[in-house]
């Protein structure tokens, strides 16, 4: 890592991460840690990247309040309860109403695999 920087930062759902080390793994072979990455993604991501792209849309337009952390969160975990949404939102400062709630699991409900 001498002499490398970080040149950009963002937060990506667990399924870009599988779709991004999938494209790597098909020109060169993974490290360690790229192949363990790339396995927990292929066990774990439970939406299509077009599902998210949609779910994020209706996310921010039906609860505004929310930050691109918190739909990210929201999409990788797939929350089928208001005690997961609880969960998620633990030790965030942000409360939900039971609205909010109702709106994020109808979404989650339409797109889960």
């Amino acid at each position: 890592m001498i002499g490398k920087e970080i040149i950009s930062e963002d937060i990506v759902p667990i399924t870009k991460v599988k779709e991004i080390l999938s494209s790597r793994a098909e020109k060169i072979e993974l490290g360690y840690e790229q192949g363990i990455s790339l396995d927990y993604t292929n066990k774990f991501s439970k939406m299509e990247i077009e599902d998210i792209e949609k779910v994020a849309a209706e996310l921010t337009e039906k609860v505004p309040r929310l930050k691109k952390e918190n739909i990210i969160k929201i999409v990788d975990i797939v929350p089928e309860d208001k005690k997961d949404i609880e969960v998620i939102f633990s030790k965030e400062r942000l409360i939900l109403d039971e609205d909010e709630v109702k709106s994020i699991l109808e979404i989650i409900a339409k797109y889960k695999k």
